[in-house]
């Protein structure tokens, strides 16, 4: 294995978005001793993702990889992309990610800094268009949107706080960590237009209950691409109902009252946020979009327990 970093570049039908994350990625100030190489693993594009791919690797001067992953799914793509490389260090970001030009640089300087199995950093938001106020001044929504600036270097431990995480736009693993802990949970993450989450942290808690090392690092910085589709509240809504149906559908299954497979104090609480969402709502109430989407996140866990094998029959 001569290749120090591979860059496991996954993509999906956003071929007017990945050809300025790849000129990014070329544009990396590295050693002349460090080897490393692209993998663009396209997960069923109907665009015109493989033509750019194959222009672009004819002028590259570092090796670029296509490979065509059939299942659907976000971490199905990653997988592959780590199956496909051949990188001690498996460094991973997202095809509307601009990462800075000494990433890659600052991803193998941390891994030695923090003598760690897996590091991560900022993600800095590349608006589009000019946010409403309403995005830039909730940090709730600035974290759905997965932005992390969070300014002090530190290591992961159980339970993760709510910053600084580890996130798969700005991540780098050792290979030897998927060794050890397997790979995403391929239940996990975006599959098509599906907005499922949670696939980074679900590995990262996995690693830290071996015992390995996860460290964000501020110095590893990218810049995520924004664009009007998702300054929308109508996107807030489908991301929070999506994200909750998808980990209510893996959920570790407890003895506890249910309903249809869902547990009652979900039918409880999503009556509460609807009672609340409605008050505020109808007082024209700061506070009222945060609570239609806690309501939203309720109703998305309880279809979550509903789709499970069996019809979400909770066991003893």
């Amino acid at each position: 294995m001569t290749v120090t970093v591979s860059v496991v570049v996954a993509t999906y039908n956003r071929a007017g978005l990945l050809p300025d994350t790849l000129e990014a990625l070329a544009s990396q100030e590295t050693p002349p001793s460090l080897e490393w190489e692209i993998v663009v693993v396209d997960n069923n594009s109907s665009d015109a993702t493989p033509d750019i791919v194959a222009s672009f690797s004819r002028t590259a001067r570092i090796p670029v990889r296509y490979v065509s992953e059939r299942r659907q799914g976000l971490s199905n793509a990653r997988n592959r992309g780590v199956q496909e490389s051949r990188g001690a260090i498996l460094a991973f970001t997202d095809d509307d990610v601009l990462p800075e030009p000494d990433w890659i640089a600052q991803v193998v300087d941390a891994m030695e800094r923090w003598s760690a199995h897996g590091v991560g950093g900022r993600i800095l938001p590349r608006w589009e268009a000019s946010p409403p106020g309403w995005i830039t001044g909730n940090w709730r929504h600035l974290r759905r949107l997965s932005i992390m600036d969070f300014d002090e270097g530190r290591r992961l431990a159980i339970p993760l706080e709510r910053e600084p995480q580890v996130w798969g736009a700005n991540m780098a693993l050792r290979r030897e960590l998927f060794d050890r802990v397997g790979g995403f949970d391929p239940r996990l993450g975006m599959i098509g237009r599906r907005l499922f989450r949670s696939e980074e942290s679900d590995l990262i808690e996995r690693a830290l209950r071996l015992g390995l090392t996860i460290a964000y690092d501020p110095a590893l910085i990218v810049h995520h691409r924004i664009g009007t589709d998702r300054m929308r509240e109508s996107y807030f809504r489908r991301l929070a109902f999506d994200s909750a149906h998808g980990d209510a559908r893996v959920a570790r299954v407890v003895a506890a009252p249910a309903l249809f497979g869902a547990p009652l104090s979900a039918y409880r609480n999503a009556f509460k946020a609807f009672v609340s969402w409605l008050i505020l709502r109808l007082r024209r109430r700061p506070g009222a979009f945060d609570q239609e989407l806690l309501c939203l996140w309720w109703v998305g866990t309880i279809t979550g327990y509903w789709s499970r094998p069996g019809g979400g029959r909770w066991k003893q």
